[in-house]
C-alpha cells in the first residue's frame, strides 16, 4: 500500500498562527508573515494599473522603501491593513487554542489563492517595495552565480573570490527576508463599497492624498455621491473625469477632475457660494441634484459648438483647453453658478428643481456666448474685471471672484452679453 504524503503544495489552504479580536462590526485577524511570502500571499500593486478601490502607487516611492529595507540596519514598518469577503470565521477555518480578555489565539486556515481574496487598505507601497526588493535580490543573485560559474570555468581565482563573496552576501540577504516578518491585519466581511469608504477614512488626512481620490471614494458625502453617479451617466463626462488628480491641465486627456465635478454639482444645486448644510443633506434627494446637474451639462452641449464637438470626439480636452475658455474648469464652475441663478428653484429644498423657463433663459444666454469663448479673450470678458490680462485663459478662481463673475453673466440674460 502506497504511503500517503501530506504535501502543502497540493492543499487548498495554508495554515498560520493568528490572533483574532473584534473591531467595530468586524473580526480582525493579526498574522506575522515572512517577507519572502508577501508576493505570493498578497495582491501586488501595479504602478500602471491601480488596484480596485485604491489609489495608484508610485514605483519610485515603493523602490525607495525596498532600498531602505535592504540597506538600513534599523528597519521599521507599520502593519499592513487588509480586508476580505472570505469567511475566515466559518467553522473549521479558525481553531482557537487560547483566549484572554477578548483576544483569541489559534490556527487560521487561509485560502491557497489568498492574494486574490484580500484587498489592501493600507500598505500598497510597502507591499510593492518588498516585492521589488525580493525580485532585485533574486536577479542580482542569478547574475552573481552566473559570473561565479564563469570565473570557475576560467580558473580565475580573483574572480572566484569576488563573486563567491557576492553570492554569499546576496544569499544571506535573501535568507534575511525569510526570517523577518510583516504584520498583517485582516478585516473580515468588508464589501467593495465598505473598502472604498474605509480607504477614504484612513487616507483623508494622509500626506499626498488628493481631494479627487477622496471625492471618488467617500460615499457618505451627498455631493460626492452625485458627482460619481453623473460622471458615468452623462455621456459628455463618461471617460473624461480624472479620479486622482485635483487639477486637470496641459496634456491631461480628461476634461475635469472628480473634485471639480463635485464643485460643479454644488454650484448647480445650491449656488456658487451655497453650502450643503446638514438640513439640506437630509432633505435634498440625490436623484434631484443629479437631474439638475445633467440638465446643466445638456445646456452646455446644446449651446456651445466646442462642447458639442467634444461630446462627439471631434476634439479632445487638450485641444479644448488650448483654444477655448470652455476648457477652463473655472469658467465651467462660473457657468454652473450662473445656471443656478437663472434656472434652479430651491425655495423648497426638499423639492429642488430646474424650471422650464429658467432652463430656456440659461440656454439662450449660453447660446449668445457661443463663438465668443476663443483665445485671445474678447474685450467683453476682460472688461468684467475678473481676468488678470488680455492673454488670460481663465478668470480668477478666488471665491468672491467666482461669485461675482457668475452673477455678472447671469445678468447678461436680461442686459445682453457685451459682445
Amino acid at each position: 500500500m502506497a504511503t500517503q504524503l501530506d504535501l502543502t503544495g497540493y492543499s487548498n489552504d495554508k495554515t498560520v498562527m493568528a490572533q483574532r479580536f473584534r473591531r467595530g462590526a468586524h473580526w480582525v485577524y493579526t498574522i506575522a508573515l515572512p517577507l519572502h511570502l508577501v508576493p505570493s500571499h498578497l495582491p501586488v500593486p501595479d504602478p500602471d494599473n491601480k488596484l480596485p478601490g485604491n489609489r495608484r502607487v508610485e514605483r519610485r516611492r515603493a523602490q525607495k522603501f525596498g532600498d531602505y529595507w535592504r540597506t538600513k540596519d534599523q528597519r521599521v514598518a507599520p502593519p499592513l491593513l487588509l480586508d476580505t469577503t472570505y469567511p475566515l470565521s466559518d467553522p473549521g477555518n479558525f481553531d482557537v487554542k487560547f483566549e484572554v480578555a477578548g483576544v483569541e489565539v489559534g490556527i487560521l486556515k487561509l485560502p491557497h489563492n489568498m492574494a486574490a481574496e484580500v484587498d489592501i487598505l493600507d500598505g500598497q507601497h510597502r507591499t510593492l517595495g518588498w516585492t521589488l526588493a525580493l525580485q532585485d535580490i533574486a536577479d542580482e543573485l542569478k547574475r552573481a552565480r552566473t559570473s561565479l560559474l564563469g570565473s570557475k570555468n576560467a580558473e580565475d581565482e580573483v574572480g572566484i573570490q569576488t563573486w563567491q563573496k557576492k553570492v554569499d552576501q546576496l544569499t544571506a540577504e535573501q535568507k534575511r527576508f525569510s526570517t523577518e516578518y510583516a504584520t498583517l491585519e485582516i478585516l473580515e466581511g468588508v464589501t467593495e463599497d465598505d473598502h472604498k469608504q474605509l480607504f477614504t477614512d484612513i487616507a483623508v488626512n494622509a500626506k499626498g492624498i488628493t481631494k479627487s481620490i477622496t471625492t471618488s471614494f467617500d460615499r457618505r458625502n451627498k455631493l460626492n455621491r452625485v458627482a460619481m453617479d453623473v460622471a458615468e451617466s452623462i455621456d459628455l463626462l463618461d471617460g473624461r473625469v480624472d479620479y486622482e488628480k485635483d487639477r486637470v491641465t496641459g496634456k491631461n486627456e480628461n476634461l475635469i477632475s472628480a473634485i471639480n465635478l463635485a464643485d460643479i454639482v454644488r454650484h448647480v444645486a445650491v449656488g456658487i457660494d451655497g453650502r450643503m448644510t446638514t438640513g439640506r443633506e437630509s432633505r435634498m434627494k440625490d436623484s434631484a441634484i443629479a437631474e439638475m446637474t445633467e440638465l446643466f451639462f445638456q445646456a452646455l452641449e446644446a449651446s456651445f459648438d466646442e462642447i458639442e464637438r467634444l461630446a462627439k470626439d471631434e476634439i479632445d480636452p487638450t485641444e479644448l483647453r488650448s483654444t477655448s475658455l470652455l476648457g477652463s474648469i473655472t469658467i465651467l464652475r462660473v457657468l454652473a453658478g450662473a445656471y443656478h441663478v437663472l434656472a434652479v428653484d430651491i425655495t423648497d429644498d426638499s423639492y429642488p428643481h430646474v424650471t422650464q423657463a429658467g432652463d430656456q433663459r440659461a440656454r439662450k444666454l449660453f447660446a449668445s456666448l457661443n463663438g465668443h469663448m476663443g483665445f485671445p479673450i474678447e474685450t467683453g470678458w476682460f472688461e468684467t474685471g475678473y481676468f488678470a490680462d488680455a492673454d488670460a485663459k481663465a478668470p480668477s478662481s478666488r471665491a468672491q471672484d467666482l461669485k461675482g463673475l457668475a452673477n455678472e453673466i447671469a445678468k447678461w440674460a436680461d442686459d445682453g452679453a457685451p459682445f
